[in-house]
């Protein structure tokens, strides 16, 4: 009989980190789940004007890839390039600078939806730098800070500025260990052949910034990954049960579009029915949830919705079950009942999801569209649906099924 081994956990970090991956896992759903088995890591550089960031990730990655120049605010819009840590493949992202682009929302946006996020400074935070860093720290959001241009300082200089960082607020907000002190594109003074004194560029200073990173992914890539997974599952906002009210009009729409549909031979004239029955439910929802929507609006409203729809096969199954094994010799009932039912589903959708983009003012929430209408179709049980709209295709108003 084989002895028990007690082994010694020698890196309790990666271990945790495992855990909250599968964790993770476990809870995550859609591209925010694919994403997460993905594991890609994205890194979002943040600053102000002129602090250095293309420069220190050309020097990163050892290639010229972000445009750099003498004028400040080069960088116009957000733009990435791969990198690579051992088996996790890293996205670098550069952002313009927060004090001068239009678009900040976006580029906070990229910040609070990156595994990490590298702040830039040249010198003492301002103002607007304190700011940018508590907003990032109040997120949860893991930071490095990187001290960058430090070959413009005098040793007593740098001194001081170390100094700031060991201690008071800052050092509450930051780790020592994560202020890495960088020169991306250092330069000196030299004396060229002919005995003249000028100013060369030298070779990047970022060595400790690349095995700081390095060293945080190899040991924390899951842990990253996983607490990034979990607050964007978290701030998802949850399908809101609408009134009872609500939910009655909902239904009158799915079953008079159900009877519509099943009751017409002509296939073309569907369309047009849904159409018409699907957009007045949009513009009767918005009334109740006391939201201003223009019938412009609610068509393209519902044309986002159907077009998300379609991409998720909403009904094939029964269409399929139906049309199987010679479909088209069953009785016209039959086939007819099950057009009804996939149709009055459809609305079904169109109302709920409508009404969730509504109360929440006419927003879906963080991620692309499409993907919270996946999301949110998910937590819908379209079988019960379709199976009560099909009872009530086959039982008229009236013989005590609703």
């Amino acid at each position: 009989m084989g002895e028990t081994g007690i082994y010694p956990v020698r890196d309790w970090a990666a271990l945790r980190g495992a855990w909250c991956y599968e964790q993770a896992r476990v809870l995550a759903t859609g591209s925010v789940r694919q994403r997460l088995e993905a594991k890609r890591l994205r890194v979002v550089v943040l600053g102000l004007v002129g602090r250095g960031k293309s420069s220190l990730l050309n020097a990163l990655v050892g290639e010229p890839v972000f445009a750099t120049g003498a004028v400040h605010g080069v960088t116009r819009g957000a733009q990435a390039v791969d990198w690579r840590v051992g088996e996790y493949p890293v996205e670098l992202v550069d952002t313009p600078g927060l004090d001068e682009v239009g678009e900040t929302a976006a580029v906070w946006e990229l910040a609070l939806g990156a595994e990490l996020v590298l702040l830039v400074l040249s010198g003492d935070p301002n103002r607007l730098e304190i700011n940018i860093l508590s907003r990032l720290v109040r997120s949860g959001k893991p930071v490095i800070v990187v001290m960058n241009k430090m070959d413009q300082y005098p040793p007593a200089a740098q001194a001081q500025l170390q100094a700031r960082w060991q201690g008071g607020k800052l050092a509450r907000w930051v780790a020592g260990t994560d202020v890495v002190w960088v020169s991306a594109q250092p330069t000196g003074w030299q004396k060229t052949a002919t005995g003249k004194v000028v100013r060369q560029s030298l070779p990047p200073q970022v060595e400790e910034l690349r095995q700081v990173l390095v060293n945080q992914v190899q040991t924390l890539a899951p842990a990253l990954l996983a607490l990034n997974a979990l607050h964007t599952t978290a701030q998802q906002p949850p399908l809101l049960a609408p009134p009872a009210q609500t939910e009655a009009l909902i239904w009158r729409a799915s079953t008079t579009k159900a009877l519509a549909v099943a009751v017409n031979p002509l296939l073309g004239v569907d369309l047009l029915i849904g159409a018409a029955v699907d957009g007045a439910l949009l513009l009767r929802l918005a009334r109740r949830a006391g939201v201003t929507l223009t019938p412009v609006e609610a068509s393209k409203l519902l044309y986002l919705i159907a077009g998300s729809l379609g991409g998720l096969g909403v009904g094939s199954s029964l269409l399929a079950g139906i049309l199987a094994g010679g479909g088209l010799w069953l009785p016209y009932l039959a086939l007819a009942t099950g057009r009804g039912a996939v149709a009055g589903l459809a609305t079904y959708l169109v109302g709920r999801l409508g009404w969730q983009y509504l109360v929440q003012g006419k927003t879906w929430g963080t991620g692309s569209p499409r993907e919270q209408i996946h999301r949110l179709v998910g937590a819908i049980d379209q079988g019960a649906v379709l199976a009560r709209l099909r009872q009530h295709l086959h039982y008229p108003p009236g013989d005590g099924i609703q």
